[in-house]
């Protein structure tokens, strides 16, 4: 049973489709097609903008770890330091020697700075050095200088025959190093 329309009733249901057709593509090519395209551009935008919170937020969290580390590097950069320095510091040594030698109950005889020699990443300085008092003393002495924080070392050490007092004289090259960097 089909409907009987007339000839003006079928150019208004026409007129209906064409009209509900042409809203229609309206509709989606100027609103629904660019709000789309708007929110596709928005959810990328946020997209990436979570992505640059998440990744400040681990640099973050990785914050105070380096700021621990440097502090760690600092302390570790200072003791360095205290065992390499960067400069001759010659009244150092000095102080250093005598306070050991009386420590020690030994007396310093000489001390004059000898040779430089360069090495790749220090220098090493050379001090002739003379030293008197007991075979056991002087032995603590030359103890006490190897635990001492700044690096040095020993060459060229002679051990004469102790006097009838039971003191001897002992010369040797005490050698210090200084960073070149």
């Amino acid at each position: 049973m089909a409907i009987q329309l007339s000839k003006n009733q079928k150019q208004y249901v026409a007129a209906g489709v064409f009209m509900l057709a042409a809203f229609g593509f309206v509709h989606v090519k100027f609103f629904w097609l660019p709000v789309a395209a708007a929110k596709g551009e928005a959810r990328e935008k946020i997209d990436q903008i979570v992505l640059k919170i998440a990744k400040a937020k681990q640099q973050a969290a990785r914050l105070k770890n380096l700021q621990d580390e440097i502090a760690r590097l600092n302390e570790r950069a200072i003791e360095a330091e205290k065992r390499l320095p960067k400069s001759k510091s010659v009244p150092d040594i000095l102080l250093t020697l005598s306070a050991l030698a009386q420590r020690n109950r030994v007396q310093l005889q000489s001390f004059s700075p000898g040779a430089q020699k360069s090495q790749q990443y220090f220098i090493e300085l050379a001090y002739p050095l003379a030293v008197k008092g007991g075979y056991h003393s002087i032995g603590r002495f030359l103890a006490a200088l190897a635990l001492e924080d700044r690096i040095f070392n020993i060459r060229d050490i002679t051990y004469p025959a102790a006097g009838t007092d039971g003191e001897m004289t002992v010369t040797f090259t005490l050698l210090s190093y200084q960073y070149k960097g």
